[in-house]
């Protein structure tokens, strides 16, 4: 019942206002509070003066978005059109006959409180006088779910990774890199949005940090991964090992490339195939070397000549000549 006399209520003084438009001069909004800027549980207020207002009704009014003409009618006159506890209405005869100021009230603002809000002058059925003003409510920087967590370059091209955040006032964006490293240009940090490498070297792959701030509560940041593909290398230690008969060789050689090569030993133009005689021991390290060992476990006249690390990637070829040569004396073993 309590709500159905508010309605009627509401519409009695609708019919009234319209009544009135047709012998007063017409209303003007002769001032609305500039724009707000507040943060969560703030308490805000909205002032708005109108002349001429004699009868008429004035609402306060919220809109989804500055692009959306609809609009949700918070309060008419003195009464509040929805019932929530944090709102509250005033109004106050103004020095002139026939003006008024309508204050709008909101305690423990929320996020979702941000926006457009109008004053608005219902003259007929069909027009009305309005201003409006904008809520805009601090919040931290979040960046955005699109930002990439990962991305994969080839030696040599150009890399650019761009991140976004959300959060008022607008987020600032920089970088960093992983464990302090410099940035690709130098310097330890970048004040950019953008983060550009020009001819990526396989020296620039790691984590960068985008990190978003905006003064309001901790900085959010982001690790994005980069892998720089390039094609095989191969480090030899010991192009020459010299071994007496019986004993034992080993023949070393580090692989770097991305994606990881396949490394295959060879000689006389064709693999050697890990048996009793032969041993073939691969290990990948944290850093992206792999190593490779070829081991003999018991060298014979034979096994002395040329052999052949290979490594391949989807990128390229590489390989390196390791030569066992005869001596009179054991060699101790490297490993």
């Amino acid at each position: 019942m309590a709500s159905l006399r508010l309605y009627i209520g509401l519409f009695l003084g609708l019919a009234i206002s319209l009544e009135w438009a047709l012998v007063l001069g017409a209303p003007v909004i002769s001032h609305i509070s500039k724009d707000v800027v507040a943060s969560v549980n703030d308490t805000v207020e909205f002032n708005c003066t109108v002349e001429e207002v004699g009868q008429l009704s004035v609402s306060w009014a919220k809109r989804p978005s500055e692009s959306d003409t609809n609009s949700v009618v918070l309060s008419m006159r003195n009464i509040l059109s929805l019932p929530d506890q944090r709102y509250n209405v005033t109004v106050t005869e103004g020095p002139k006959a026939g003006s008024a100021t309508y204050t709008f009230r909101i305690q423990k603002i929320e996020v979702s409180d941000m926006g457009p809000y109008e004053c608005q002058v219902l003259v007929s059925a069909t027009e009305k006088v309005t201003k409006k003003l904008s809520l805009q409510i601090k919040t931290p920087p979040v960046i955005a779910e699109n930002t990439l967590k990962s991305t994969v370059v080839t030696e040599g091209q150009n890399l650019e990774l761009t991140c976004h955040a959300n959060g008022f006032p607008k987020p600032t964006i920089s970088w960093t890199r992983e464990h302090n490293a410099v940035m690709p240009a130098g310097g330890h940090s970048l004040a950019e949005p953008t983060l550009r490498i020009r001819t990526v070297h396989r020296m620039d792959r790691g984590g960068y940090y985008c990190i978003a701030q905006n003064g309001e509560g901790q900085p959010d940041r982001r690790l994005i991964r980069v892998e720089v593909e390039f094609r095989p290398q191969i480090a030899v230690q010991r192009p020459k090992v010299a071994q007496m008969v019986s004993h034992s060789a080993e023949l070393e050689c580090s692989v770097q490339g991305y994606p990881a090569p396949t490394v295959v030993w060879t000689r006389n133009g064709g693999p050697v195939q890990s048996s009793r005689h032969h041993e073939v021991a691969n290990t990948a390290s944290s850093s992206g070397t792999t190593t490779s060992v070829l081991r003999i476990e018991s060298v014979a006249e034979e096994d002395f000549g040329d052999y052949y690390c290979n490594a391949t990637n989807k990128l390229g070829h590489a390989d390196a000549r390791l030569h066992l040569f005869q001596t009179v004396i054991p060699v101790p073993s490297w490993s």
